[in-house]
């Protein structure tokens, strides 16, 4: 061999002496030891919960694992056999071993090669620090920066650092890593024979790593025990033990729970060290399990995602962002509760929440569920049918589409559209004139965690908070509607007899109310149900990730039974007070205006003091004498029970199907017909469908045709001659026109 390299480490011997006894001490002063490099490098972030639980580590910045953790949390073992291996003088120098060095030259020299180093733990620091070509410069400039610092640090910090930095195999870095991956524990809890193994790794990380040279990484561990035990660092006890422990053959692994949640918090951040967060694995586990076991009778194709908070601090308390990661369905990996999505009839309340704040209704208002003054748009309902006068109440809690759109023109498109926005649901970029009527029937977009923080601006009686995944981030707070009206939303919603058809039978929890509301998407694409009480908001997601129909997507049906199941495993949480300025007052029962003198029965609900009008019921008049219901225009030929009637123009017009209607065939069969309804004609109407004649009406009774997909033309020609037609598509779930996206119509035959 060349006995150049050992001039060197000679050289290099006796430079480091002419350094230490003060001729470079000028030198030495004067050099530049950059400590953050020394002090911080990538590391893993590591995810705790609400506990202090570690339940999510991921890779560095640089793909490794690395977590750093005091010297006073790496145990009694670790510590003690790397300084006895790798720098047994480590507490007596002052970063470089001189003896150590002369002894290394001496033994090199005799060798004729290299067969010994004298590096100190100090001077390993800064090779894993500042890693150079490995020449006579470079060991100089590591002698010099040992020795400075050796000033800056104490010998704590600095073996903390080596065991922090040092390389254990492949991408593993630090004996905390290399201990969780390993031996599947902390680096408090391993044992002589494991920190044996790991420091014996320090002399060839990928020579003597387990998993792949149990038998080499074995001899060195009983080669680093038997030196311990000659020197009587050890028992003769202690090594017998160490020495008979099995060697991993495999790598572990660190925790990955809550995949989705990790990601959410983490977001495109992968800066290293410990984070807290707001998760709670005991409601992750809940929701996991429930929504895994909702999954079972549907379709693989359909996934759920779901959302538990704390309304009081906006914490994320659990989190799924797919129920099917880690399958092997497609898309299983992707995070659908941040996806954007149709939320079927899910934003109503939000259009009566502003109907409330404004003095325009309280929940005892009448409202109009027909199909009158909807020129060319036929908004209907889950079941198909219209129900003529209806409560506020009643149309909120049975999510009739119709008074729904009422009430958004009432309250106006820009005004909910703002209201909406504030309340978290960004996707909502476009617009109101883009959205129109279709607003707050599901022709919009947003995920769950915005339906989230949305549903828990109306659990916190009308404040927004912003969604917490970590516990770092601050708590923004801001009031987007009154308490009074947010309290009469969830009064409305808290009527737990709407589960009646799901569950049988009433679900009661006592004092213990939640109020929810469902969703289904245009076409079956989307069911949801969100749910809350005054401590917690839940959401509940259920779709295909590739945007395909199924007609199992019913809000009520799919996504609320996963609801309950969730409430059920949640902490009691009472109910609401009427917040100051709402108050109860007798109303007639059928305007639900303040009752008159004339109106024959009342009841009471509820009132804003100052803002809801006190104007009194004129429906009950009297007329020539005799006491009469005056009915709304839009509700006079309903509450006749006439199907035809007289116009004043003498215009004919088709009112059922409205010209552009879009009727969907509902997926769990059953009778599906469209009425044929005409304002303005005299009898005898005979009616025909793709010119085909279907039926002559001759009195009051209604006559219905059975849906059948495609485009149809609906006419007819009545007593007097006169005609009219009007054209209406029919489709099957799923269905959709080239060019066509569900969010570009408001003719819904469903709601939820």
């Amino acid at each position: 061999m060349s006995r150049s390299p050992l001039r060197r480490i000679l050289l290099a011997s006796l430079t480091a002496i002419l350094l230490a006894v003060g001729g470079g001490a000028a030198w030495i002063s004067s050099l530049e030891l950059p400590m953050d490099e020394i002090l911080k490098w990538p590391a893993s972030p590591v995810l705790i919960d609400r506990t202090g639980e570690v339940f999510y580590v991921a890779l560095s910045s640089e793909s490794e694992w690395s977590v750093p953790i005091p010297l006073d949390q790496m145990g009694r073992w670790l510590p003690f056999v790397a300084v006895e291996v790798e720098d047994r003088r480590f507490a007596e120098h002052a970063g470089v071993d001189f003896a150590a060095l002369l002894r290394a030259s001496w033994q090199n020299l005799r060798a004729g090669r290299v067969v010994s180093g004298a590096s100190t733990i100090t001077s390993q620091v800064i090779r894993l620090s500042f890693p150079r070509a490995r020449t006579l410069r470079t060991k100089m400039l590591e002698f010099a920066a040992a020795l400075k610092l050796e000033r800056r640090l104490s010998k704590d910090k600095i073996l903390e650092l080596y065991l922090n930095r040092a390389p254990f195999g492949g991408n593993i870095r630090g004996v905390e890593a290399a201990s969780r991956i390993y031996f599947s524990k902390s680096a408090r809890e391993v044992s002589l024979g494991e920190a044996a193994l790991l420091v014996g790794m320090l002399k060839g990380p990928s020579l003597y790593r387990p998993d792949r040279n149990p038998e080499a990484a074995e001899g060195r561990r009983n080669s680093i025990l038997a030196s311990l035990r000659g020197r009587g660092a050890i028992t003769d006890e202690q090594y017998a033990l160490a020495t008979a422990e099995r060697v991993p053959r495999n790598r572990g692994s660190f925790p990955s729970k809550a995949f989705h949640f990790a990601s959410a918090a983490l977001g495109e951040q992968r800066e290293g060290g410990r984070a807290e967060t707001t998760l709670d694995l005991r409601l992750q586990d809940l929701l996991e399990r429930t929504l895994s076991a909702s999954l079972g009778i549907l379709p693989e194709e359909i996934t759920a995602a779901g959302i538990i908070m704390e309304n009081e601090t906006g914490d994320i308390l659990a989190y799924v962002g797919n129920a099917r990661h880690g399958s092997d369905r497609d898309a299983s990996w992707v995070d659908c509760a941040r996806r954007p999505r149709s939320p079927g009839s899910a934003l109503k309340p939000f259009v009566y929440l502003a109907a409330f704040d404004r003095g325009l209704l309280t929940p005892s208002s009448l409202l109009s569920d027909t199909p009158l003054a909807f020129s060319g748009q036929a908004p209907r309902n889950f079941d198909l049918t219209y129900r003529g006068p209806v409560s506020t109440r009643t149309a909120l809690s049975d999510s009739l589409n119709v008074p729904a759109v009422r009430v958004l023109r009432m309250v106006g498109a820009e005004a909910t559209l703002d209201l909406l926005r504030n309340a978290g649901f960004f996707f909502l970029s476009g617009g109101a004139a883009h959205y129109g009527d279709s607003l707050i029937l599901g022709g919009c977009e947003t995920s769950v965690l915005q339906m989230a923080e949305g549903y828990g601006a109306l659990a916190r009686l009308g404040t927004r908070q912003n969604a917490r995944f970590l516990k770092s981030e601050p708590i923004l707070k801001r009031r987007i509607a009154s308490e009074a009206a947010a309290f009469m939303v969830a009064d409305i919603l808290r009527d737990t007899g709407r589960l009646l058809p799901l569950h049988g039978k009433r679900i009661e929890f006592g004092a213990e109310w939640f109020a929810f509301k469902t969703g289904t998407s245009y076409g079956y694409r989307d069911a949801w149900t969100a749910a809350y009480t005054p401590k917690n908001t839940v959401v509940v997601w259920m779709g295909d990730p590739s945007g395909r129909a199924h007609p199992e997507l019913v809000g009520a049906r799919a996504a609320t039974p996963a609801i309950v199941e969730i409430l059920r495993g949640l902490p009691p949480a009472g109910w609401y007070e009427p917040p100051p300025l709402v108050s109860t007052r007798t109303v007639c029962a059928l305007s639900g205006r303040p009752i008159s003198p004339l109106c024959p029965t009342g009841r009471l609900d509820y009132y804003i003091e100052g803002v809801s009008s006190q104007e009194p019921c004129s429906m009950h008049a009297m007329k020539d004498g005799v006491a009469r219901i005056v009915w709304p225009a839009e509700l006079e030929e309903f509450a006749s029970g006439r199907s035809v009637s007289v116009a004043k123009a003498g215009e004919v017009s088709i009112v059922s199907p409205l010209p552009g209607a879009k009727y969907i065939l509902a997926p769990l069969g059953g009778e599906q017909r469209a009425a044929l309804r005409a304002e303005g004609a005299e009898l005898p109407v005979y009616w025909f469908v793709g010119g085909e004649f279907v039926g002559k009406q001759t009195d009051r009774t209604v006559m219905f045709w059975d849906l059948k997909k495609g485009v149809h033309t609906v006419s007819l020609v009545d007593g007097a001659g006169r005609t009219a037609s009007s054209r209406f598509t029919v489709e099957a779930p799923g269905t959709r026109r080239p060019g066509q996206s569900p969010s570009t119509t408001m003719t819904l035959t469903l709601a939820d």
